[in-house]
């Protein structure tokens, strides 16, 4: 039989997750797991075994610490415990999340549920973008959607999951949300170049524009931690896929102004390759426009 520990309720935030003082080490710790927080009120003592937990919190720094309890202080505490819930769902699937999200994430969604109640309706406009390079984050963001919905009986956007879908993103990546925006902002920007080059316009929601912007995404990333890849076929893309290879090359130009990164010639080649692709399935030659 495995051995139970002694917890003092301090808050307890809806059936799964209490915060509570862990009576062996002092700590202050969020709890989360199935029924865990059934029928306990404030300031109760309980004993929980390992195998009741899910998942237990309590990697707070001061200043992280002071921003939770205020939270908890000024936000419905069941917005509070279905955010651990999602925060412990995405944790399971991903792995450790910077502890910030605790903070961040629960302020965005009882921000959001605050702006549904009075009508308010926010557009997301990188909500194709984030489909496309965080298909995890996003699908978390959904089972986050259908968690809110259980518990506090209200809808989220498809907009809002990509805002959920973002703050998760963020925190595996240890960035501040409004980074990963200006990164998925910027990756827009560069499929907006090829567009515009070539005069068509993409099914954001199709395979083509999911590949190019993902492969743009690899390419950046790897000459950011400076991986260089050859490319064998590099003389046969100049040569047969020159205009393409032009393209690439502004893309280039483009991302070294921007971001201070040099896209190698190797690179360029692959980058006309996703063009020269986007040009036979868009009918380029006859400049035909697909919505």
């Amino acid at each position: 039989m495995r051995a139970k520990k002694e917890y003092l309720i301090t808050k307890s935030l809806n059936n799964n997750v209490v915060i509570a003082i862990d009576e062996t080490s002092k700590e202050e710790v969020v709890l989360v797991g199935k029924g865990i927080g059934f029928g306990k009120k404030d300031g109760k003592r309980v004993r929980l075994g390992e195998d009741e937990i899910e998942k237990s919190f309590s990697a707070f720094d001061e200043k992280t610490k002071l921003k939770y309890n205020q939270l908890v202080k000024d936000i419905n505490r069941k917005v509070i415990g279905l955010t651990e819930e999602i925060i412990a769902l995405a944790e399971r699937e991903l792995g450790p999340l910077n502890s910030n999200i605790h903070v961040a994430l629960a302020d965005h969604i009882g921000f959001a549920l605050d702006r549904i109640k009075m009508g308010l309706t926010i557009n997301n406009p990188f909500i194709y973008e984030i489909k496309a390079l965080y298909p995890n984050e996003y699908g978390l963001g959904e089972r986050a959607a259908e968690i809110i919905k259980d518990g506090l009986g209200i809808l989220i956007s498809e907009s809002e999951i990509g805002f959920i879908a973002l703050h998760i993103h963020s925190a595996r990546q240890s960035k501040m949300v409004i980074e990963t925006i200006k990164d998925t902002k910027f990756l827009k920007s560069l499929v907006n170049i090829i567009e515009e080059e070539l005069s068509v316009k993409l099914d954001n929601s199709g395979l083509i524009y999911s590949r190019v912007i993902n492969h743009l995404r690899a390419s950046i990333n790897r000459m950011e931690k400076g991986k260089y890849i050859e490319n064998p076929l590099l003389d046969i893309i100049k040569e047969r896929f020159s205009a393409s290879y032009d393209i690439a090359k502004k893309i280039g130009v483009y991302i070294n102004k921007e971001k201070n990164i040099f896209i190698t010639d190797d690179e360029i080649g692959y980058m006309a390759l996703h063009i020269e692709r986007i040009k036979e399935t868009t009918n380029y030659e006859t400049k035909r426009v697909t919505d």
